[in-house]
């Protein structure tokens, strides 16, 4: 999100392109192995014999805890989405955070800019700084935490200089700023070209941190093109810290953006709730692929929907 210093004009620029991760994790404690939610239903379990024929053999539910290594992220519950003091928690204008004048219980500073953040995301920002200090690519903090009256008045200034509907697609209102919840930051190159601009993009310390910020529990927040998605203008600069269990989850889940994500997650929320029919001996557990959701709905297989088995 925008800086708390002088407002600057935004530029198109072409950004980096996504890096799909490892694995989707688990919601609501169901856990998902692959690309699957891992759903027990009656489905019989096909095995080929030496001969390359197929039958049907018995097979046990197996634990989801039994195959850790396809488990490369944790999905948060979707509880935390709403939870301003969660790693998980989304903040934006159709999600407002309650209570609205939040703050958060710890802050540190990230480094001599005097910028906070809450300890675990300051201390992710420094060391994304020396790796891209590292790299070649010197960087600064151009903004961090933001408190509730703090932007109030920044909004207000960027609503008089471009108009409120202008600066609600580069500021957040009061409440429904990441910043707000010692989560956000925003970085900028050391000798301030292209700050806060989408240009930043395009320089090769902005491609840095569109590749690297994942490496460090990061999402870039707002992408190119997700405008409609998010309600902000593309952001090159804005990171958002969500740990690395989350941002392996969010990457695995090829969502474009933050929104997309936590709608998936609650939709496989709904999905589980629903109760499915039990396993019986001879049968075995399907694997719900949740990255085949059109129009970001997720989607039954047939064999699933009409209650019968797969052929």
């Amino acid at each position: 999100m925008t800086s708390d210093r002088a407002p600057r004009a935004l530029t198109a620029a072409a950004r980096a392109p996504h890096r799909p991760g490892i694995g989707w994790a688990r919601a609501l404690g169901v856990g998902a192995v692959g690309l699957g939610l891992a759903v027990a239903t009656a489905l019989p379990a096909a095995q080929a014999t030496p001969e390359g024929s197929s039958t049907t053999t018995p097979a046990a539910v197996v634990p989801v805890d039994a195959e850790p290594a396809l488990q490369a992220g944790q999905a948060p519950h979707v509880e935390d989405l709403s939870d301003p003091s969660s790693l998980a928690a989304i903040a934006n204008p159709a999600r407002p955070l309650d209570p609205l004048d939040y703050a958060p219980e710890e802050l540190e500073p990230v480094n001599a800019s005097g910028d906070q953040l809450v300890p675990v995301a300051a201390e992710a920002t420094r060391q994304l700084l020396d790796a891209a200090a590292e790299a070649g690519h010197p960087l600064r903090v151009e903004s961090g935490y933001r408190s509730y009256e703090r932007q109030s008045e920044l909004f207000a200034s960027y609503a008089a200089s471009y108009g409120a509907e202008y600066a609600s697609r580069i500021s957040a209102e009061p409440g429904t700023s990441e910043h707000q919840l010692g989560l956000a930051v925003d970085v900028a190159l050391a000798n301030g070209y292209c700050t806060l601009q989408a240009c930043f993009g395009d320089t090769p310390a902005g491609q840095w941190v569109a590749e690297h910020a994942e490496d460090f529990g990061f999402i870039l927040r707002y992408p190119e093109g997700a405008t409609e998605t998010t309600g902000y203008a593309y952001e090159p600069w804005h990171l958002r810290y969500v740990g690395a269990e989350i941002v392996a989850d969010f990457a695995a889940s090829q969502a474009t953006t933050y929104e997309d994500y936590a709608a998936n997650l609650e939709a496989a929320a709904d999905l589980v709730a629903e109760p499915l029919p039990e396993v019986l001996p001879g049968q075995a557990p399907l694997r719900l692929d949740v990255t085949d959701r059109p129009a970001g709905l997720l989607r039954l297989p047939d064999e699933l929907r009409m209650g019968r088995p797969a052929s």
